[in-house]
């Protein structure tokens, strides 16, 4: 009877031990006597995959209060109270004492594993102990050769474009590809894609264009089926859930006239600031309520701006309307603007600051050959044209001027001998401009001693050189007037000397 009694005792003993684990707390010892701890467990990888290893690393301490040493004697991996893997006798830890316990394992399936991990041991007083952890994790579906990634380009809103990525990593060709992606609340024109095969080590993108039923979290998966490099069927999928917005349709048409380097156009922008792609965009040129010009432009991505250029060949002078149309989010929408448009003017050459220099019998013509187009002029020649009163005389019969770049000027100088009451001298100008040649007689006015506005004579004054008399220019009238008289004082003189003597003579 006292053996029944002892026994009994131990069996109460063992009762009570194991009432007291089911309910004690995790990382915590059911031991009073004991200071042992799981203080951290960590499990690498974090996220496994079905039939890959992983390590669950199980951090044990023995606290510096601890009256004495502990023995670990077993640690265990249960899931659901079976024993997954276990360690037997991994070492004993003083006071202060850590140690780190690898367990490795691998899953069949797919899904959220619970599992616990028990430390078992017993101090050097004799008191047995044991402590549990809690584990929790993710098995994922076995890894592909083939991995797949969704992404989208744009902004996700109800209507938006989603890339599709699949990337060889293996060593050797896959093929027979069928990618199809879908959603719950998701339409596609065109889920499934059909290829014949992808390179080792190579992506390919597929773009599909997704209009989800509403706003807000939308869920898609991709699935690719294939064969491997040995012709086995293989498959894999990834999902990702989208934040999408309400639709925001949201573009802008901006138009400026250039002029660059002799030629006018117009420049238009149009940016988009929605959250949709444009697609189907074109561009239109209206004046005077006819079309002149039209083009077509590439889809607009969100936050993108698009540019085309309208030569100045297609445009006329004056107001013109641009409209750019397009579709987003299955709508056709328009935006317009408006610019005023001046065609290039030509080169053209005009004679400016011209003055007249009396040259003995003849004259100088010397001013400048101004261009005041917008485009360069080459092989200018200037020339003093023949008339009944004007004779070009050398040196400078006529003068090549040369080339003239837009805005510029180039000095030159003529020299002709005009006749009685000659008041203008033509000559002409000769010039290339846009590869047209050109050619015209300028009257230069001489009348007055001025050619045109603001002309100088030969002195800097406002009088220069009239038509002259006899074709000689300007002639000192008042000097010719003294000196004559001088020349009549001086024969009188001599009269009257001649006229005394011979009186005095016997």
């Amino acid at each position: 009877m006292p053996d029944r009694s002892r026994f009994a005792a131990v069996a109460l003993t063992a009762v009570l031990v194991v009432g007291a684990l089911a309910v004690g707390g995790s990382g915590v010892t059911t031991a009073a006597s004991s200071h042992v701890a799981v203080q951290s467990v960590t499990v690498d990888p974090t996220t496994p995959r079905v039939g890959e290893d992983v390590t669950i690393r199980t951090a044990i301490r023995n606290f510096e209060s601890s009256p004495a040493a502990a023995e670990i004697t077993e640690v265990t991996l249960r899931q659901n109270n079976r024993i997954v893997e276990s360690v037997d006798d991994p070492g004993t830890l003083g006071p202060g004492g850590s140690l780190e316990l690898p367990i490795t394992t691998s899953f069949e399936s797919t899904g959220r594993k619970r599992l616990t991990v028990w430390v078992y041991g017993k101090s050097d007083e004799g008191d047995v102990f044991n402590v549990k952890y809690p584990v929790t994790f993710t098995v994922e579906e076995r890894s592909s050769d083939v991995q797949l990634s969704l992404s989208s380009p744009d902004e996700p809103s109800t209507e938006t474009r989603v890339n599709v990525t699949m990337a060889n990593g293996a060593g050797t060709n896959v093929s027979n590809l069928r990618l199809t992606l879908s959603g719950p609340n998701a339409t596609l024109d065109d889920p499934e894609r059909v290829s014949a095969s992808l390179g080792a080590g190579r992506e390919r993108v597929v773009t599909y264009e997704v209009t989800f039923d509403d706003p807000g979290r939308q869920p898609l998966t991709a699935t690719l089926d294939y064969r491997d490099a040995d012709g086995d069927s293989q498959s894999t999928s990834v999902s990702r859930t989208f934040d999408v917005d309400p639709t925001d349709v949201d573009a802008e048409l901006d138009a400026e006239v250039v002029r660059e380097n002799g030629t006018a156009r117009i420049d238009a922008a149009l940016t988009n600031f929605g959250n949709v792609p444009l697609e189907r965009v074109r561009i239109r040129a209206e004046a005077g309520g006819e079309t002149v010009a039209r083009k077509l432009v590439p889809d607009v991505p969100t936050e993108a701006t698009r540019e085309v250029s309208i030569g100045e060949s297609s445009l006329p002078d004056g107001a013109v309307r641009l409209h750019a149309t397009y579709e987003a989010a299955s709508e056709r929408y328009e935006t317009t603007a408006t610019v005023d448009f001046a065609p290039t003017t030509d080169g053209n050459i005009s004679l400016t600051g011209i003055e007249v220099v009396p040259t003995g019998s003849a004259i100088r013509l010397v001013g400048s050959a101004s261009n005041t187009g917008e485009t360069d002029v080459t092989g200018a020649v200037v020339a003093v044209v023949p008339t009944d009163g004007v004779t070009p005389v050398a040196p400078t019969k006529d003068y090549f001027v040369g080339n003239v770049p837009a805005g510029e000027f180039t000095s030159f100088e003529l020299t002709a001998r005009l006749g009685n009451r000659t008041d203008t001298v033509p000559v002409r100008v000769s010039y290339i401009a846009d590869g047209e040649q050109y050619d015209r007689v300028v009257e230069v006015s001489v009348a007055g001693g001025s050619v045109g506005a603001g002309s100088t004579g030969d002195d800097g004054g406002p009088d220069g050189p009239p038509g002259g008399f006899l074709g000689f220019g300007r002639i000192d009238v008042v000097g010719i007037l003294l000196r004559l008289g001088l020349v009549i004082a001086i024969g009188a003189g001599a009269v009257y000397w001649w006229q005394r003597r011979r009186r005095s003579e016997p």
